[in-house]
């Protein structure tokens, strides 16, 4: 190799030590958003973003809020605006921000409040996020208003409290779900599927006495946790309360479609009609106020309103809802759906119970109409019947089914029994009904009656929901007590293995 060659590769290395590698050109960040749910006061949205470190939004131009967004691959978050005003048209900005800053195109995204409550109450305003528990408890009045009274502070606490073998007490169940079907003393109804003439303004607001009145059966809850309080200490957080809404019925009497439609009473000196889905919303909103405030009132010491549930356990809708949805429906789906409203009336009470941070739940029964869009609907969570405890056959409502349809549409289950699988009661002769309420269960069916309630804690838990979705538990009217205090060895054990399976869920962590 000659000098001159040395000196050329010389220069050629030193050119190559100069040159700097390629940079890639930023990546502007992208972003997409829809509305989630507009209430009086607040809005969320669903956010995807690629190529962000964070977004930048508001209700203008500053867009002061601020979300990490923690990946810069893509993204789907929830944004939220709190602080607004009822009935008002807004606009979200928004926008992405790059990993270096640099920004993408300012989105904009408008949308409207809905109608809220007057004023919030302090458990509410509190509130950033609806409320959740791990476990509610149905609490059936049957003969509301009953003297002596059908709950007593004794019942209730087998609710509250649980010793189990060992003697160690736990907390029982974070909530509550005052529900009731008819009012005997008018023999009126207040779920559409009862049979009976509807429930009118005076039923409705004896049904608030019942719960919420000055002797109501909340007030002996609330002293059942004080009793509980004084053997476990203060619990941590309240305990929650669920108020059903009566079915706003179109009719006084549904079978009858040429029956009333305005003989529900009186508001703001109008004469309500229900065949007006305005005036069916009214109601509800009434109610739902007047629990809030008669709650209010009341200065429980344990005791916290978490929101509303829907009475009628089958919601039949309009075609169009299911198809928007991109769900299958057939006729058991929408029958009658023109007569009920719900694809209307359900989103309206979401809405309302959200602009008070309240929540709003559901049980439909096994497979029930409108179970498939209950997301769609506005529904903060819903529990499935799967009604197989009752099956005189035990087949007509396969588990595997309440499964399937639990795992697809991520519901909670709710476990059911009554005072047949309690033996210290059966063995007196009395019978139990079926599905149909036809007298099937004696004596002899209790130890097959506590396996399918066993069947359900187990089936819950192939399903992966168990310690994720919480629990519903329906035990009658007097069960759960029937077996706490029971001196039966079967009954014992049946008490143990239930409150075993709700304190043993990942949720009470």
């Amino acid at each position: 190799m000659n000098k001159w060659q040395v000196i050329a590769i010389g220069l050629l290395l030193l050119a190559s030590c100069g040159e700097k590698e390629p940079v890639a050109e930023p990546v502007t960040p992208a972003i997409r958003a829809e509305l989630i749910e507009a209430t009086a006061f607040d809005a969320s949205f669903s956010v995807q973003s690629i190529n962000t470190g964070k977004l930048r939004y508001g209700i203008d131009e500053k867009m002061s809020e601020t979300l990490e967004t923690g990946s810069e691959g893509p993204v789907t978050c929830t944004v939220r605006l709190s602080g607004l005003q009822p009935l008002t048209s807004y606009e979200l900005f928004i926008v992405g921000i790059g990993p270096s800053g640099e920004e993408g195109t300012v989105l904009k995204v408008p949308f409207s409040t809905t109608k809220g409550p007057e004023s919030l109450y302090p458990w509410e305003s509190q509130r950033s996020i609806i409320p959740s528990f791990a476990d509610v408890s149905l609490i059936t009045m049957g003969w509301h208003n009953y003297n002596p009274p059908a709950w007593t502070e004794e019942r209730f606490l087998s609710h509250v409290l649980y010793q189990d073998p060992d003697g160690k007490n736990h907390w029982l169940f974070d909530a509550f779900l005052c529900i009731d079907g008819w009012d005997p003393v008018r023999n009126l109804s207040y779920s559409i599927a009862n049979g009976r003439y509807s429930a009118d303004k005076d039923s409705w607001e004896d049904l608030l006495d019942a719960w919420l009145g000055e002797n109501g059966a909340l007030i002996r809850l609330d002293a059942a946790i004080s009793r509980a309080s004084s053997i476990l200490g203060t619990p941590s957080a309240s305990r929650y309360v669920i108020m059903s809404i009566p079915d706003p019925i179109r009719f006084q009497y549904f079978q009858d479609k040429n029956s009333s439609t305005t003989y529900w009473g009186k508001l703001s000196g109008k004469d309500l009609d229900f065949a007006e889905v305005s005036d069916q919303e009214k109601a509800c909103g009434w109610y739902m106020d007047r629990c809030r405030e008669l709650f209010y009132s009341r200065h429980f010491k344990h005791l916290e309103l978490a929101g509303f549930y829907v009475l009628s356990e089958e919601l039949p809708l309009n075609p169009a809802f299911y198809k928007a949805a991109g769900e299958t429906f057939d006729s058991a789906d929408t029958w009658n759906w023109n007569h009920k409203n719900w694809e209307l009336i359900v989103p309206w009470l979401s809405s309302y119970a959200h602009s008070c941070k309240e929540g709003l739940w559901w049980i439909p029964y096994h497979l029930a109409p409108g179970y498939k869009v209950w997301k769609e609907l506005g529904f903060d969570n819903v529990f499935m019947q799967p009604n197989y405890y009752w099956d005189h056959d035990g087949v007509s409502h396969p588990m595997s089914a309440t499964e399937n349809a639990i795992r697809k549409y991520q519901m909670g289950m709710e476990l059911e029994f009554e005072y047949s699988p309690v033996y210290s009661i059966m063995s007196d002769g009395r019978s139990g009904p079926d599905g149909a309420g036809n007298p099937t269960f004696y004596a002899k069916d209790v130890p097959m009656l506590r396996e399918r309630v066993r069947e359900y804690m187990l089936s819950y838990k192939n399903t992966g929901q168990y310690g994720k979705i919480p629990i519903a538990v329906y035990s009658g009217t007097d069960a759960m007590h029937q077996l706490a205090t029971s001196s039966d060895p079967g009954d014992r054990e049946m008490y143990n293995d239930l409150c075993q399976f709700i304190i043993g869920s990942n949720l009470k962590k």
